[in-house]
């Protein structure tokens, strides 16, 4: 074997050092992305969360306000209503209707718990001066 031969068949593989910091790389990378299917994960599931409480707190919330409106509630008093359907196992629905102000608007607040959740939903609405002395 002459010179050039001997070196051309040095540089044909890699050395230990090289796939050794291959290796590291490649495993560190790895590291991240599976850590951040993780966390896409848990945001997935809290997402899921909030958009199934909202739509639990918006329908509570517009009954309470037809109630009001309908007279079949009363608004003279703080009232903690509680959930008038069926929710899954876990879940917790609380409707808290406040007396109404100075300017007859009676705030509904709603909160929703599963676990260690919780989803608050507001709304006000307007009650004429005759639906407020009659209901008191």
């Amino acid at each position: 074997m002459n010179l050039k031969e001997q070196s051309k068949s040095k540089k044909q593989g890699f050395s230990l050092i090289e796939v050794l910091l291959t290796l590291i790389v490649l495993s560190s990378s790895l590291a991240v992305i599976f850590a951040g299917f993780d966390i896409s994960s848990k945001l997935n599931n809290y997402a899921a969360f909030e958009s199934e409480a909202a739509f639990l707190a918006e329908r509570e919330i517009e009954l309470a306000k037809s109630e009001l409106l309908n007279g079949n509630l009363k608004a003279g008093k703080l009232r903690k209503l509680s959930c008038r359907f069926k929710l899954k196992p876990g879940w917790k629905l609380v409707t808290l209707l406040l007396p109404p102000d100075e300017e007859n608007i009676v705030r509904l607040q709603v909160r929703v718990n599963n676990a260690d959740r919780e989803l608050q939903l507001e709304s006000f609405l307007f009650l004429p001066d005759w639906r407020v002395n009659s209901n008191g």
